[in-house]
């Protein structure tokens, strides 16, 4: 059983850890915690073709390039197969030609009030399962 008693103290022991060690184990945790806004944004995407929504899901950027440790962004992907790249436009409208803007479907937005409380609870508790493990793992390899 793992008992997480604040975000400070697993913040205390992530800082002692490398920084390569604390972005594999904070994109972990944040990759495992997102899954219920994943589920939220595509049950409430405006569905067309069905790209979009399952385009909607966890990009795991780069330490090098971002120089935030730990970082994910959550949302439509583009590339590789995803077919997301219009998720900003259905997200929040666009303009046309004429100046007029088109009518908005926000889904991320909606799905990360709706699971904010959770997602910040599933990323504590995925912590402390990674940290505990990480730590096992330390102790018996000396």
């Amino acid at each position: 059983m793992i008992s997480v008693t604040g975000l400070k103290e697993i913040d205390k022991v992530l800082r002692g850890l490398p920084d390569q060690l604390q972005d594999r184990v904070l994109k972990n945790a944040h990759t495992d915690a997102a899954k219920p806004l994943i589920s939220a944004a595509k049950s409430i995407v405006h569905v067309k073709t069905g790209n979009l929504q399952k385009s909607i899901g966890v990009v795991r950027t780069s330490l090098k390039k971002t120089g935030a440790v730990g970082l994910v962004q959550v949302g439509p992907r583009r590339g590789g197969g995803n077919k997301g790249f219009h998720g900003h436009l259905i997200e929040y409208g666009k303009t046309n030609r004429d100046g007029t803007r088109s009518r908005k479907f926000p889904f991320m937005e909606p799905a990360f009030n709706q699971t904010q409380s959770q997602v910040e609870s599933n990323i504590a508790t995925s912590l402390g399962k990674r940290i505990n493990q990480f730590m096992k793992r330390t102790i018996k390899n000396g």
